[in-house]
C-alpha cells in the first residue's frame, strides 16, 4: 500500500477534534503543580500488541527500503462510567466518551533521511504529537506538540465573580447582608454559588536541532515554550477566624532556550553553551472582596489583595573540558554563571484597605536580583583491572544582589498598621554549597568487588540557625554477579552532620520568642544511619526474583524541641515467570513504613515559657502497602492474545499526641517531668487506597489488521481529617468560605473496543 501526503491530510481531516485516546499521560515533574497518579498498563501498549509473522515485518522493512510510508495506528471507541470523584480519576488524561485515535505512526526514508512521526490521543486534551527527521552523521531535527490537563475538580463553587481574572468580586449586596448578619452567607451561598471547573491545562511546544558539521564537531540548539492557563485552589484570609478559598487565575508562559557547541577529539572534549529561561506572568496581584464586609473599617478591610508569581528571566553561560590521560584516566571540569532578575513589576501597596493610611514603601519595584555559579570537577580512573577510584568535587554559588529593603510597619490582614520599634530588613537569602565525594572498589574477581566512600557537604546560609553546617558521610559498598543466577549490591552508610554558629542564631529565636531549644530538621545537627542491599536470583531460566530493603534512621539529638528522629523502612520483592513461550506472569509486594517524632512547647510568655511540664510531642507514623501482579498469554487458541494486571495501594497514616515524657525514644530531659497538660483528643487514622485492574485482549484477522478489547477498573477511598468530605460537610462555616475542592472517592469503569492498523 502507498501512503500519500493527500492520504495523510484526510485522514485527521476525518478525526473531529474530540477524538479519544486511552492511554494515561503523566505531567512533567519539572512543572509545578505537583500531584500525579500513577497508571496501569494503558490498552494497545507493547504488552497488549498482537505479535505480527516474521512474514510481516519483513515485508513493513521491505516497504521502508523501497521509500514508502510504513506505520499503524489504534482507532475505536471508549466509553467511561464513574461514581464519584470523576476529576481525580481522569486527573492528567482525557477519557471521555466517544471515538479516540491512537498510536499513530508513520515512518519513511527519502534520499538518505528518515522521517518519524507520531501521534498519540489525538484530538484529545492529552494530544501529544512528535516528528523527528534524521539524516545519518549530520543532522537531527525534532519537533513535539505536548497538551496536559489537570483536572482538579468538576464541582467546586463559589460566590465570586469575575472567576478567571485577577479581580474577584461579589454583588455589593451580598456583601451588605454578610456583613449585618454573618450567618445569612451559608443560604445566600447556597442560593447564588456558581459551579464551576477547577483545572488547568499546559501547551508545549519544543523543537530541537543537532547539526554535526564533522566528525569532530556536534551543535545544537533547544527552544520550548510552555503556555499554562486554568485556576487552582488559593487561600485568602481576613483574619485568623476568617478564611476565604479562591480560584486562583493561572496565566503564564515559559521560555527555555539552550545552545551549545562540542568539538571531540582523542583524547579532548570540549563544549560551550547558552541559556536562557523566561517566565512571564499575565496576572499581577490577585484581589477578591471579603463576602463578609461592604465597607472598610481599620479592623476588617471590605477586600482583600495577594501577590503571585513575579516576572522573572535567568541567563547563563556555561563550558566543560575533558581529557583523557594515561592508565583508563579521564578529567572532566564544568562551569556555569548565570544572572537571574526580576522583570521590574512594581511592588503590591502594603494594604487595599482605604480606611488607613500606611508609609510609604522604601521603593516601588523588588529590583531583585542573584548571582549564580556552579563548578564540577571530576577524575575517574583504573589504572589496574583490580582498581576503580572516583574523585568528583561540586560547588554551587546562589548570591543575593538585591538591594536592602527596610519595613518600618506591619499591616496584618490588611487592617490597623501597627509601627515598629525598628526597622526590619527583608532577608536576602543566599546560600553557598561545597560537596567533595571519593569511592574507591577493589575487585576480587571480576564479578565481586568491595569498596569505601566518603563525601563531604558543607553549606553556608544566611538568616538560618547556624551560618553553617557540614555533613560527612561514610559508606562500605559490597557487590558480587556470580555465573549470572545471582546478583547483590550492599551499601552502609554513617553521616554525621554539625553546624557552627549557633550563638547567634538562639539569639535571633530569643528575640522573635521561640524557644531556644528549638532546631529547623533541614540544618540540625544529626546523625544518620541508612542500609540498602539490591538483589536479584535467577534460579531457572523460566524464573527471576528480585529483592530490595532500604532501612535507616535520622537522630536529632541535640533538637530539644522540632524534629527529633526519623526513621525508615522498605521492602520490596518481585518474582516473574515464563511458563512457557507464550505464558508469563509476575509479581511485586512491597512494604513502607516512615516514623517520626516531633517535639514542643505549649506555653506562653513568662513562667509557662521555661516550664517543661508543658512539654507535648507528635509521633507520627505512615505505612503503606502495594502489590503488583501481571500476566500475559499469547496466541490462546492459535489467536487471541490476552493482558491482565492488578495494583494495590493502601496508605495508612497515624497522628498521635503525647503529653510528658515519651516511651523508648531519646528525649533531653535527664528527669522526667509529669505533665501539667490536659489529655489531648486524638486526630483519626488517615487512609489512602487505590485498587485497579486492567485486562485487554486483541484479535489478529491478518498480519496487518487486529481487533480489540480493553477494560479498565478503579476503585479510590480516602479518609483525610482535613480534606474529605466528611470534615467538610458544609462550605460555609461562620465566617470561612471554601469552594469544595475536597478529598473524596471514585469507582470508575472504562472499556475500549478497537481496530489496530499496520501498513
Amino acid at each position: 500500500m502507498r501512503w500519500s501526503p493527500a492520504l495523510t491530510v484526510l485522514a485527521f481531516a476525518l478525526c473531529p477534534p474530540w477524538l479519544a485516546a486511552q492511554t494515561t499521560k503523566p505531567a512533567p515533574a519539572a512543572q509545578p503543580p505537583a500531584a500525579q497518579q500513577p497508571s496501569p498498563q494503558p490498552p494497545g501498549g507493547q504488552a497488549a500488541e498482537p505479535a505480527a509473522p516474521s512474514a510481516g515485518d519483513a515485508e513493513l522493512e521491505s516497504d521502508i527500503a523501497k521509500r514508502r510510508w510504513v506505520g499503524s495506528f489504534d482507532f475505536g471507541f471508549l466509553g467511561s462510567d464513574v461514581n464519584g470523584d470523576r476529576g481525580r480519576y481522569e486527573r492528567y488524561r482525557d477519557l471521555r466518551d466517544g471515538p479516540f485515535l491512537n498510536g499513530v505512526r508513520l515512518l519513511r526514508e527519502r534520499n538518505g533521511v528518515l522521517f518519524d512521526i507520531e501521534a498519540d490521543h489525538v484530538g484529545r486534551r492529552d494530544q501529544r504529537y512528535i516528528g523527528t527527521a534524521t539524516k545519518p552523521g549530520k543532522l537531527r531535527a525534532s519537533f513535539m506538540w505536548d497538551q496536559i490537563p489537570m483536572l482538579l475538580s468538576q464541582d467546586t463553587r463559589s460566590l465570586f465573580e469575575g472567576v478567571g481574572t485577577g479581580e474577584l468580586t461579589v454583588p455589593n449586596a451580598i456583601q451588605a447582608q454578610g456583613q449585618v448578619n454573618p450567618g445569612a452567607i451559608t443560604d445566600i451561598f447556597e442560593q447564588s454559588s456558581v459551579e464551576f471547573l477547577t483545572k488547568t491545562r499546559r501547551h508545549i511546544a519544543n523543537g530541537r536541532v543537532e547539526y554535526f558539521p564533522s566528525e569532530s564537531v556536534t551543535v545544537q540548539a533547544n527552544v520550548r515554550n510552555t503556555d499554562r492557563e486554568g485556576l487552582i485552589p488559593y487561600g485568602g484570609s481576613f483574619g485568623h477566624s476568617s478564611v476565604v478559598e479562591l480560584p486562583e487565575p493561572t496565566s503564564h508562559t515559559l521560555s527555555d532556550f539552550d545552545a551549545s557547541a562540542e568539538y571531540a577529539r582523542q583524547p579532548l572534549l570540549l563544549r560551550g553553551g547558552y541559556s536562557g529561561s523566561w517566565f512571564h506572568n499575565d496576572i499581577d496581584s490577585l484581589v477578591f472582596d471579603n463576602p463578609f464586609r461592604l465597607t472598610d473599617t481599620p479592623a476588617t478591610p471590605s477586600r482583600g489583595r495577594l501577590s503571585v508569581p513575579p516576572s522573572n528571566s535567568l541567563i547563563s553561560v556555561n563550558g566543560m573540558a575533558s581529557l583523557r590521560l594515561p592508565h583508563k584516566s579521564r578529567v572532566t571540569a564544568y562551569a556555569s554563571a548565570g544572572t537571574l532578575k526580576d522583570a521590574g513589576q512594581p511592588l503590591v501597596p502594603q494594604t487595599i484597605n482605604t480606611s488607613i493610611t500606611t508609609r510609604p514603601l522604601e521603593r516601588s519595584t523588588v529590583e531583585g536580583e542573584a548571582r549564580l555559579s556552579s563548578v564540577n570537577l571530576s577524575f575517574v580512573s583504573r589504572p589496574v583491572r583490580a582498581v576503580d577510584f572516583t574523585m568528583r568535587y561540586r560547588s554551587f554559588d546562589y548570591e543575593n544582589k538585591t538591594p536592602e529593603f527596610l519595613i518600618r510597619e506591619r499591616v496584618p490582614f490588611d487592617a490597623t498598621p501597627s509601627a515598629l520599634t525598628a526597622p526590619l530588613a527583608a532577608e536576602q537569602f543566599s546560600v553557598l554549597r561545597h560537596t567533595f565525594d571519593a569511592d574507591f572498589r577493589y575487585f576480587a574477581t571480576g564479578r565481586t568487588s568491595a569498596g569505601v566512600g566518603f563525601t563531604r557537604l558543607g553549606e553556608e546560609r544566611t538568616h538560618r540557625i547556624f551560618e553553617s553546617n557540614a555533613d560527612n558521610v561514610l559508606r562500605l559498598t559490597f557487590d558480587t554477579a556470580n555465573r549470572g543466577w545471582l546478583s547483590l549490591r550492599t551499601k552502609y552508610e554513617h553521616g554525621e552532620r554539625r553546624g557552627d554558629g549557633i550563638e547567634q542564631g538562639i539569639e535571633e529565636l530569643t528575640a522573635i520568642g521561640e524557644q531556644p531549644g528549638m532546631r529547623h530538621y533541614d540544618v540540625a545537627n544529626r546523625n544518620r544511619d541508612r542500609i540498602t542491599i539490591l538483589g536479584g536470583v535467577t534460579p531457572a531460566k523460566f524464573m527471576t526474583g528480585t529483592l530490595s530493603i532500604a532501612t535507616g534512621k535520622d537522630d536529632y539529638d541535640e533538637s530539644e524541641f522540632g524534629l527529633r528522629d526519623n526513621t525508615h523502612h522498605v521492602y520490596t520483592a518481585g518474582a516473574d515467570f515464563l511458563g512457557t513461550e507464550r505464558v508469563s506472569f509476575g509479581f511485586s509486594y512491597s512494604y513502607e513504613r516512615y516514623d517520626a517524632l516531633q517535639r514542643s512547647r505549649q506555653a506562653n510568655p513568662g513562667e509557662q515559657f521555661t516550664d517543661p511540664s508543658r512539654n507535648w510531642a507528635a509521633d507520627t507514623s505512615d505505612k503503606t502497602h502495594s502489590v503488583i501482579l501481571n500476566g500475559d498469554v499469547a496466541r490462546i487458541a492459535g489467536k487471541i492474545d490476552l493482558h491482565v494486571s492488578y495494583d494495590f495501594n493502601r496508605n495508612r497514616g497515624i497522628y498521635n499526641y503525647i503529653t510528658g515524657p515519651v516511651e523508648d525514644r531519646t528525649l533531653p530531659e535527664e528527669v522526667v517531668v509529669p505533665s501539667t497538660l490536659p489529655t489531648p483528643s486524638q486526630l483519626p487514622p488517615t487512609l489512602s487506597q487505590l485498587n485497579r485492574a486492567a485486562l485487554d485482549l486483541t484479535y489478529p484477522l491478518t498480519s496487518r489488521l487486529s481487533v480489540g478489547g480493553s477494560y479498565w477498573y478503579e476503585r479510590y477511598r480516602v479518609e483525610d481529617f482535613t480534606l474529605d468530605i466528611d470534615a467538610n460537610p458544609e462550605l460555609v462555616r461562620g465566617q470561612a468560605l471554601l469552594i469544595g475542592y475536597l478529598y473524596r472517592p471514585y469507582t470508575a469503569n472504562t472499556g475500549w473496543v478497537r481496530l489496530l492498523y499496520r501498513w
